[in-house]
């Protein structure tokens, strides 16, 4: 008898957990093309370090503050064919810009650096963070022997 009630102790454990894990199963966590993808992503600050002289002599930091309100509705968008579309936005500084330019993007081997080329000229951004509504990227360049960072930060859209 004691046999019998632990095999269907046994059995009713086993039970349980066929029952309960796949209800307790956690979702895949999206992949970084996943995060970037398929989304309009919307410049929403721009700070540069060091800071560079303005015109009037001051110091700068934050380049977002100096962009002109038709600049700052402009939007990109990474598909993951591999191509990149940068659209004005609702208000054009130039009425004879284009609307629209395509380029192509890609990561690094490891995903952390992306590479966007337009008319046959490519950069390279660091990516500082990539969430579902949130990318945070890095450019360096050097000017006159100064190394300058420039992070600029996005909201999807």
């Amino acid at each position: 008898m004691k046999t019998i009630f632990q095999m269907k102790g046994l059995w009713a454990a086993v039970l349980t957990l066929v029952v309960l894990f796949p209800s307790c199963k956690k979702d895949d966590d999206p992949t970084r093309m996943e995060l970037l993808t398929d989304k309009a992503w919307k410049l929403t600050a721009q700070v540069i370090n060091p800071p560079i002289p303005a015109e009037n002599g001051t110091l700068v930091t934050d380049l977002y503050a100096q962009y002109d309100a038709c600049n700052k509705d402009d939007l990109a968008t990474f598909r993951d064919s591999g191509n990149v579309l940068f659209d004005e936005g609702p208000s054009k500084c130039m009425n004879t810009d284009p609307q629209t330019v395509t380029g192509t993007w890609a990561f690094n081997t490891t995903e952390t650096i992306l590479s966007i080329t337009l008319s046959n000229e490519t950069s390279s951004w660091d990516i500082i963070t990539l969430e579902d509504s949130k990318l945070v990227v890095e450019e360096e360049f050097t000017d006159l022997g100064i190394t300058y960072t420039i992070t600029s930060t996005y909201a999807k859209q």
